[in-house]
């Protein structure tokens, strides 16, 4: 459970029902939780370039460099800021049908025999984009936070300026 989880749940009981489960784990920590929770702040720089080919198709790449000011177990990390790569790219033909990938989410992943191993996280989708709609579709991991072993992601976007 992430900690902001948790310190939800433990705002939901009043004192006197925490102090009865206050030592459930013994040699834990079981102050009650801040009231005010402190967002570290990030940064992502990135560059792209447009190219076009033959005046219906488009490739556009991109790459990110997302830094948040932690230490992490990102590709790049010390004791001030992680740096966590992304890589994209989009096929399109004729500002229509995009074809999508990427890889992001590196992580130094520590092994049960103390080594580390490189994971990252692929992306694929397409889009459709037709006056002023646009549905798009991405077959990705987001982070292992479930049980299944990639999730389906889709998006609607509406341009409301095409009703006028």
């Amino acid at each position: 459970m992430e900690n902001s989880k948790i310190i939800a749940l433990l705002k939901t009981f009043n004192k006197e029902e925490f102090k009865k489960v206050q030592d459930a784990v013994a040699g834990q920590n079981q102050e009650l939780p801040e009231t005010t929770e402190i967002t570290i702040p990030k940064l992502q720089i990135g560059v792209s370039k447009l190219v076009d080919f033959n005046f219906d198709y488009t490739l556009l790449i991109a790459a990110n460099m997302n830094v948040r000011f932690e230490e992490n177990n990102d590709i790049i990390s010390s004791s001030v800021a992680s740096i966590n790569p992304a890589l994209g790219f989009e096929f399109g033909y004729t500002d229509m049908v995009f074809l999508r990938g990427g890889l992001g989410n590196f992580q130094n992943e520590l092994q049960l025999d103390d080594s580390e191993n490189l994971t990252f996280q692929p992306n694929f989708g397409v889009g459709f984009k037709y006056r002023g709609i646009q549905i798009d579709y991405a077959f990705t991991d987001i982070g292992d936070q479930s049980a299944a072993l990639y999730s389906n992601v889709f998006s609607v976007k509406i341009d409301f300026s095409i009703f006028r």
